[in-house]
């Protein structure tokens, strides 16, 4: 019988960033809805059919501001998407050890995909107030999610007290 891997210290801490940006993603994306900056970028995944509109000074009836307010908003999510792939990566080394690391990774990248879709219907449906709620509800659930996989990280890592 072999001995149990410990849950790496990179990995754990790779869990805790991704969960301090997913609360940073959840604030500006309340910020984004607070100024009115919601339909900012009338398309989707592109703003104005381009990757930077707000340097153009496009005369859009938005403001530069509002609309990358909206565009970092969607980048960020974009970028923490790719970051909950990394961590679905590292995390198959434990699938065998701790199978739960695993699969909450796994489950975390199907709640950032259905995210993206909310985000793109959210802009799609104009707003629609049910959509933006399970567009928050979704969101609090990833980050639940990463909050669990840190959790387990933490206490398999050997180092529960310490680090």
């Amino acid at each position: 019988m072999s001995e149990i891997a410990k849950v790496s210290l990179g990995f754990k801490r790779a869990t805790y960033i991704h969960i301090i940006l997913t609360f940073l993603l959840i604030l500006i994306g309340g910020y984004v809805k607070a100024i009115g900056a919601g339909l900012s970028c009338p398309d989707w995944p592109l703003c104005y059919g381009k990757f930077f509109p707000f340097f153009d000074g496009g005369g859009y009836p938005y403001t530069p501001w509002m609309i990358f307010t909206e565009w970092f908003h969607r980048l960020l999510a974009t970028l923490l998407g790719f970051y909950m792939i990394i961590i679905l990566i590292m995390a198959r080394k434990y699938r065998y050890d701790y199978r739960i690391i695993y699969s909450l990774s796994l489950t975390g990248l199907i709640l950032f995909i259905t995210q993206g879709l909310f985000g793109a219907i959210t802009v799609i449906g104009l707003l629609d107030p049910l959509i933006i709620v399970a567009h928050l509800g979704n969101a609090i659930l990833i980050l639940f999610v990463e909050m669990m996989i840190a959790f387990y990280a933490t206490i398999h890592s050997g180092n529960f007290m310490n680090n």
